[in-house]
Order: structure tokens, then C-alpha cells, then sequence
């Protein structure tokens, strides 16, 4: 046996890729699950529409501005879970400010306290102790970006109300500032403050400013984000719609005069074009799962959904699983509403509020609705609607999602299948051994590799070793280039075999690949074939000339065109053979002599004789269906040669194959043959004890 050289270049698996959009806290739970998991790699999106408290000062503060809030929020409590920077960090930022008289050099005496000036630490106390426990270089970063706000604090002499203003909001107005009013790099700048990695939480537009403002049910203007959130107003929200520009006085004045539907095509007149985040479009593209998840739904969620593009990259995305969670409790802005009313509205506006015509299944593949079986009058559970309005059940899943009764959602229990699921099958890397046999010629086997990489082995999820049976060694070179180990079988046919089987229980591969690379089979079914392998659920996959019509009369008269009787008597033998093996095992192979099939490796180890006799086949097929194994045949194409070229299946090798059929069939009435085997019946190599465990 001679290992030729190969260079490996078959990539590993990569991570699951994940996008979450999220708000604030709604999510924190899911969140944290995905970023916590080594296996995931996780974006975030969110938008900036915030306008309350001091979010809002910071906005009207700087007047073109996102607002910082919820990145803030995000950004810390992902610091914090992945312990990229101190804790000390973290709460400085957190810190909300007292109030103070306005006038007063709020933001010098903040800059003193982060730098350890003593008239700044008598006035913020909290400030100057947690920055002192700072790193030089983090205290150095966080003054810097103060300093620029108070420095356009000073330019501008806008006034600024400090009180209960969280740090943060001002680290990010500095940032803001320091990335010439670009709101995403400042986005990506105050992430790389908290360590936490660029593209890990994304705003979902380009950066562009809009505000948001709503109809309730009663056609009266919700002007502010801030109002739609008001937890003591109640609201039933109707529409809501993104602006270009704050409504001004006199903008609400003449709104309150007009009716309902001329104040909707108002608003949708002042709605400005936000063009989705390229790298969050990316990301969409190459997600394994986008989840839509819980939270404040009118102010946190459904604005993103009205991002420019951002529907169209879903929908394209068609491999993705596309998961909507709904609330568990209700509140302020989603009163009287149900499960359903959410996922509704989250299509409308997904589908740009009826402008874009996508079927929902290419942008939500999955709803999970809670059910939690049981009443709590003080936070009571969203209702789950009328489910039979939801057009195809198979979408719906309902099931009680919550943490016990904390009001929180139970991120396994959300995403435990789907993530598990995922995971699974990106690691689903199948060692497949693949036997090029009967080549009379090195070229031979040349071609069959060189069409099974055309045929697309490379992207199938299978890890490949390349074994032949050619008078000579490869060209070095091709080995190189191929990109998985060729091994050159030599000696004798036993003792290629035992090589061979030795191979095959050493480095224990699931699957073998008999292929005869004579050239009347194609190399790129070997593609084929293996691609019916990802999940590991079939025990063979069977090459049929018989369902590939045209080749197999091409071959019967080729084969036999001046021997009619002999072709006549191959001709009924063949089918002989496949009626036997219904009579015997109930199961009809259309061709019992094919070259090209696949096999799960424990089963070619228990095939007594030679792996390459013409009696093989017989072997193989008594002992798969004597267990019951599952089979799946599929077409093969099939080049017929000359009897001159290659040595074709006589009459008398089918007698020979009918004889090894009934005598595999007594074995097994004498009792000499065992239960199916498990699943798994050779050891498992070291490298891969873990992905097993």
C-alpha cells in the first residue's frame, strides 16, 4: 500500500451563523444563549429610533443623530456575559448621573472624576471610583470621548440636561463625534471600548436618522417613540411610521385637524429611504437562522422590519431557518393583543406594510407562540388568538416557552432544537472511503477523480480518502491538488483487499464508495451518490444502469449485437436476479451488477471474499437486506465499451451471482447470520470521540 502525497485543503466546518433581531432587554436571554456558544457566530440588529429620556437629550443634542440606548444596553450586557473588559468598566459606563442644577461644568467635572482630578471625584464619587480601578488605557479612552462631547458642548452652546443620564450615552455622543457623525463606525467604536467584537451588534440601517412615531387604534399621533412605550397610557397601536425629521409643534397641530387616512398618507409622505447595513446584509445572507425576537414589538422590532432591502436579503436567504418568538406577557404597546396579532403584524411589515408581494414562509419559516397553561392576573400571558387564521399549520410551533414563571423566555427551551438541529448538520461530516477498482490505467483513475471534484464532492459535508487499484503511481503533482489522501493499493487482489479493509476499520469510516473506474461509469456520481449521505440516515445508496434507460439499451447492443441469443439470455438473467431478490427479502434492486454504489463501511466488513469480484454485489445486497438496511437507488450514467475494452458480465457470472443470492438466503435460514448491528459498529477514532460525545 503507498500513501501518495496530498495537501489537505478542505476547509473545516464553519461556525453556525446566527442573526438576532433584537431591542434592548426583550431578548437578553436568547441573546445570551447564542453568544455564550462557541459554535454560533452571532449578529445583533437592532435600530436606533429610541427617543426617550436620555437617549432623547443625547438626540436632540446632536441633532442628527441614532439613538444610543439599546446598543448601550446590548453592548454591556454582552461585556459582561463574555468578560472581554473589567467589571469596573462595564458599571462606569452603566452609571445613571444625579440630578444637578443646569449651568453648573457637568461635563468637566465628569472628565475630572474619570481622570482622577480631585474636583471631579468630590462631585461624581461613583465616576472617579470605578474609573480608578480602570486600566490606564481604558480611563485614557473613555476621557477622550468626553472631552470631544464637552468640546462640542462648548462649541455649539446647546444646553444639555444631565439628569439621570447614563454615562454611556455620552461615551457614545463622543463617539459619535470622534467618527465625523458616522452613527455606525461610532456604533463599532463604543463596541471596541467593551471588547466586544466589531460586527457583533449591528445597527440594521446605514446609519441614516429617522424617528419614529405611531396611530393608535383611535387614529390620534403617538409623536415620539417615547409615547408609544408609555406604560400608563395603554396604547393600542395601529401603524406606526418612520420620519425623515422630528414632527415639530406645528407639524402635531396640523396633524390633530386631519382625518385618519389623510394623516397615514401624510406620514408616508415624510417617510424617508433607509438602506439596510451592507455588513448586516451580508450577514443575512449567510445566516443559518434569523430569529425575530421577543420585545417591545412596535418600537423595537417592527421599525427594523421597515428597512430598506432588508426583506428582499431574507426572502433570497432560502436555506435559513427564519424563527419568530412572540411575547410571553404583555404590555404597554401590545395591549389587547395576541400571539397572532404579532405575527401578522410582523408580516405587514416584512412585507413593507403590503408594498412588497413575498410569501411569509420565505421570510418566517417558524412562530413559536407560549402557551403557559396556567393564569397569573398580575402579569397576564399574551393570549394566543385564533390560530386557525394562520394559514399553514406546519409553521406553528406552541408550547410553554417560559423560564418557570419568571416572565422570562427560556432560551433552551427557544432554541435549543433549532440551534442543536443546526448544529448537527453543519458538523455532519461523513468519512467517506472511495475504492477506484478495475482500472487498467493511472489515466483511468485520473478521470474518475477529476470528474467526482467536477461533480461537487468538495462542497458535500463528507471527509474523503481516495483508494485505486492502477498499475502505477499518480502524478505527484495532481495528488497535491486534489485535496484529500490518495492511497496506491498494490499487490495481488487479497492482498489489495486486506489493505484495503485494514484502512477501513483503522480510521473507521462510516461510508465506502465501490466504484469501477473501467470508464463505463461517471465519476461524478460518485458526487451524487455521496450527496444522499449528509444526515447519515441511509445505510447504501445504490447505482441503477436499469433507471438510466438509454444507457442500458446502448450497452445490450453494443454488448451483444451479433449474439442475439446471449443477449436475450443476459437480458432476462438481470431481471432474474432482481425478482430473486424480491421473493427473498420482499425488496426489488433494479440492478443487482451496477459499478457505483455506496455502502455504510461496517456492512462492506462483514462482505466474506474479494470486495472487486464480480460476486461482491451479491454480498453486499444479502447482507444489507437481510438486516433490513435502507436502501435508496438512483441513476447512474453509464458509457458502454466494447467486450474488446473491458471484461463485461457473462451469462455464466449470473448464474454464478443467482447462486451466491440463494446461498446468502440459507445462511441466514440456518441461523449463521446476527440481528441488524447498531448503528454505529466500528470503534471510533480518537479525533473524533468528542463530536460523538
Amino acid at each position: 500500500m503507498h500513501n501518495e502525497p496530498v495537501a489537505d485543503s478542505r476547509p473545516g466546518s464553519g461556525r453556525l451563523s446566527v442573526v438576532l433581531f433584537s431591542g434592548g432587554r426583550g431578548s437578553g436571554a436568547l441573546a445570551a444563549q447564542l453568544a455564550a456558544n462557541p459554535k454560533i457566530e452571532l449578529k445583533i440588529a437592532i435600530n436606533g429610533y429610541d427617543d426617550g429620556a436620555s437617549t432623547g437629550e443625547v438626540r436632540r443634542f446632536l441633532g442628527d443623530s441614532l439613538g444610543p440606548s439599546d446598543f448601550r444596553k446590548n453592548a454591556s450586557r454582552l461585556a459582561r456575559l463574555l468578560a472581554t473588559v473589567p467589571t469596573s468598566l462595564i458599571e462606569l459606563l452603566d452609571v445613571r448621573l444625579p440630578d444637578r442644577p443646569a449651568g453648573e461644568p457637568v461635563a468637566s467635572e465628569l472628565i475630572e472624576a474619570v481622570t482622577g482630578s480631585t474636583g471631579g471625584a468630590l462631585v461624581f464619587p461613583e465616576v472617579a471610583s470605578l474609573a480608578s480601578q480602570l486600566p490606564d488605557g481604558a480611563r485614557a479612552a473613555v476621557a477622550a470621548r468626553l472631552q470631544r462631547f464637552a468640546a462640542e458642548l462648548s462649541r455649539t452652546g446647546r444646553s444639555f440636561q444631565f439628569n439621570d443620564c447614563s454615562l454611556g450615552n455620552l461615551v457614545f455622543a463622543g463617539a459619535f463625534l470622534l467618527s465625523d457623525r458616522r452613527f455606525n463606525a461610532a456604533v463599532d467604536d463604543y463596541c471596541a471600548l467593551l471588547g466586544i467584537p466589531i460586527g457583533l451588534i449591528e445597527n440594521v440601517t446605514d446609519g441614516s436618522d429617522a424617528y419614529l412615531v405611531a396611530l393608535d387604534s383611535a387614529g390620534q399621533l403617538l409623536e415620539s417613540e417615547e409615547d408609544i412605550v408609555d406604560a400608563k397610557r395603554k396604547n393600542r397601536i395601529h401603524e406606526i411610521f418612520l420620519l425623515a425629521s422630528r414632527p415639530t409643534p406645528s407639524d402635531v397641530a396640523h396633524f390633530a385637524e386631519v382625518d385618519r387616512e389623510t394623516l397615514r398618507q401624510l406620514l408616508n409622505a415624510r417617510a424617508p429611504r433607509l438602506p439596510i447595513n451592507r455588513r448586516l446584509a451580508d450577514a443575512v445572507r449567510a445566516a443559518d437562522l434569523i430569529i425575530y425576537a421577543p420585545g417591545t414589538q412596535h418600537s423595537s422590532l417592527f421599525p427594523s422590519y421597515l428597512t430598506s432591502g432588508l426583506s428582499q436579503v431574507i426572502a433570497a436567504n432560502l436555506t435559513a431557518i427564519k424563527l419568530l418568538v412572540t411575547n410571553l406577557q404583555t404590555d404597554a404597546e401590545i395591549t389587547g393583543s395576541s400571539a397572532v396579532d404579532i405575527i401578522e403584524r410582523a408580516v405587514h411589515y416584512l412585507e413593507e406594510k403590503g408594498r412588497l408581494t413575498i410569501p411569509a414562509p420565505c421570510l418566517i419559516t417558524h412562530y413559536l407562540l407560549n402557551d403557559p397553561k396556567h393564569t397569573d392576573t398580575e402579569a397576564p400571558y399574551i393570549p394566543l388568538g385564533r390560530l386557525e387564521s394562520l394559514e399553514d399549520p406546519r409553521l406553528v410551533r406552541v408550547g410553554n416557552y417560559e423560564e418557570g414563571m419568571t416572565g422570562r423566555h427560556d432560551a433552551a427551551k427557544v432554541l435549543g432544537p433549532f440551534v442543536e438541529g443546526l448544529i448537527r448538520r453543519g458538523e455532519a461530516s461523513q468519512r467517506v472511503a472511495v475504492l477506484l477498482h478495475d482500472s487498467d490505467s493511472a489515466t483511468k483513475t485520473v478521470q474518475s477523480m477529476l470528474e467526482m471534484i467536477r461533480g461537487g464532492i468538495r462542497d458535500l459535508p463528507v471527509t474523503i480518502s481516495i483508494f485505486h487499484d492502477a498499475p502505477e503511481s499518480l502524478e505527484p503533482a495532481f495528488v497535491a491538488t486534489a485535496g484529500f489522501p490518495v492511497t496506491r493499493l498494490e499487490g495481488t487482489p487479497a492482498e489489495r483487499d486486506r489493505q484495503f479493509r485494514q484502512s477501513l476499520a483503522a480510521d473507521a469510516h462510516d461510508y465506502v464508495v465501490l466504484f469501477e473506474s473501467s470508464g463505463m461509469y461517471n465519476g461524478e456520481d460518485i458526487a451524487h451518490l455521496a450527496s444522499h449521505l449528509t444526515m447519515g440516515k441511509l445505510d447504501a445508496v445504490w447505482g441503477s444502469r436499469r433507471l438510466s434507460v438509454n444507457d442500458i439499451e446502448a450497452s445490450y447492443r453494443l454488448k451483444y449485437r451479433h449474439r442475439a441469443v446471449l443477449g436475450g439470455i443476459s437480458y432476462v438473467g438481470s431481471h432474474v436476479l432482481s425478482l430473486t431478490y424480491l421473493a427473498l427479502y420482499g425488496r426489488y434492486i433494479s440492478d443487482t451488477l451496477s459499478g457505483a454504489r455506496v455502502v455504510r463501511g461496517a456492512d462492506v466488513l462483514r462482505v466474506p471474499g474479494l470486495l472487486t469480484d464480480k460476486e461482491a454485489n451479491q454480498h453486499l445486497l444479502s447482507v444489507l437486506l437481510r438486516r433490513r438496511a435502507e436502501m435508496f437507488e438512483v441513476p447512474v450514467q453509464f458509457y458502454p465499451l466494447s467486450p474488446a475494452q473491458v471484461k463485461r458480465t457473462s451469462p455464466l457470472d449470473g448464474a454464478r451471482a443467482l447462486a451466491t443470492v440463494l446461498a446468502g438466503r440459507i445462511r441466514r435460514f440456518n441461523g449463521m447470520v446476527t440481528a441488524r448491528p447498531p448503528a454505529v459498529d466500528v470503534p471510533t477514532p480518537p479525533s473524533r470521540q468528542a463530536q460523538v460525545r
